[in-house]
């Protein structure tokens, strides 16, 4: 594991389905991400996982397709929605605690006199 991963191979492999499935959450996610873009290892596993999944999927339409291409749009987009997600989290807190520091600010002066 390279410095400042959460996520090793073994826990990485075990979660390709749920990032194939869109069901991570956001910091599982980033993790996730995080990890594959790491290591080839993973990676590989990844695409082949996908690869699987997506070219079952398409075996009976004629039309052609870039897997490679398209797992790595879906890391990218799994990756910004994720962080987008996680900051989203951190700035509504931050809103709500001024809110309830300015609710309670504003009750003191009311009540005060």
């Amino acid at each position: 594991m390279g410095k400042g991963e959460d996520m090793d191979c073994y826990e990485c492999k075990k979660q390709i389905k749920e990032f194939l499935n869109d069901s991570m959450n956001s910091k599982k996610c980033i993790e996730f991400v995080n990890h594959v873009r790491g290591c080839s290892e993973c990676m590989e596993e990844l695409s082949i996982e996908y690869l699987v999944n997506e070219g079952l999927k398409r075996l009976d339409t004629a039309t052609s397709f870039d897997l490679d291409h398209e797992l790595n749009e879906k890391i990218n987009k799994s990756y910004s929605k994720a962080k987008f997600q996680k900051n989203f989290t951190v700035i509504a807190a931050i809103v709500i605690f001024i809110l309830a520091f300015l609710f309670g600010l504003f009750l003191s002066t009311l009540f005060a006199y």
